[in-house]
């Protein structure tokens, strides 16, 4: 499963609209519609607001889509 789809389950589980989400990232409703089609990823930034609208662990999200975010020892 794709990022998109799971920021788009998520969204619809806080039953936000894609206008007020977008609106609090300051993205167009269209940009966001991008996002959760996977037409286009999301910048780090919206990515971590979007983890604090919608309550979730963004780290695990995208470790379950393969991408690995390890810090240097």
């Amino acid at each position: 499963m794709k990022i998109g789809h799971h920021l788009k389950r998520a969204r619809e589980k806080k039953r936000l609209s894609q206008q007020e989400v977008a609106e609090l990232l300051g993205i167009s409703q269209k940009t966001l519609s991008n996002v959760e089609s996977n037409k286009s990823q999301p910048s780090v930034t919206q990515l971590a607001l979007l983890g604090e609208i919608y309550e979730m662990n963004v780290l695990k999200l995208l470790e379950d889509n393969g991408i690995n975010l390890n810090t240097i020892e």
